[in-house]
């Protein structure tokens, strides 16, 4: 960490620097990130790796009398998962998006923390590392 601190004040100077001096061009820009920080979760390999973590999920459902499909996404933990049966059970990770739909500085309320999915591995879309960030 000292390093990175290190780093940072180094960097800024010589932006500092290079600001007075005029020679930074207009149209740069700056991205700063963690990396791993909001990484890809292999499905089924990285669940057991990351089943602590709070995960961006992107699903599929089908409706079987109508024989459609819709696509959900949320913000989930990971209750549980199953290699034999390749499924997987999420509730509602308890983080300001899902918050907020209880109510502006309110609990998630008691419907929010029983809240389930199961879902197979193959209706899983996308699943990420979230960052509240």
């Amino acid at each position: 960490m000292s390093d990175i601190e290190a780093f940072s004040k180094a960097y800024r100077a010589l932006l500092d620097e290079a600001q007075l001096a005029e020679s930074i061009p207009e149209n740069m820009s700056l991205e700063v990130s963690s990396p791993g920080l909001e990484r890809v979760v292999r499905i089924p390999q990285d669940l057991d790796r990351f089943k602590d973590r709070t995960m961006h999920v992107k699903y599929i459902t089908e409706a079987t009398e109508t024989s459609s499909s819709t696509e959900g996404d949320g913000v989930f933990r990971l209750v549980s998962f199953d290699l034999e049966t390749s499924c997987c059970t999420w509730g509602l990770a308890d983080v300001k998006v899902n918050r907020q739909k209880a109510g502006k500085g309110r609990p998630m309320n008691k419907k929010q923390r029983e809240w389930r999915l199961n879902t197979p591995f193959s209706a899983l879309r996308l699943v990420r590392l979230y960052s509240d960030f």
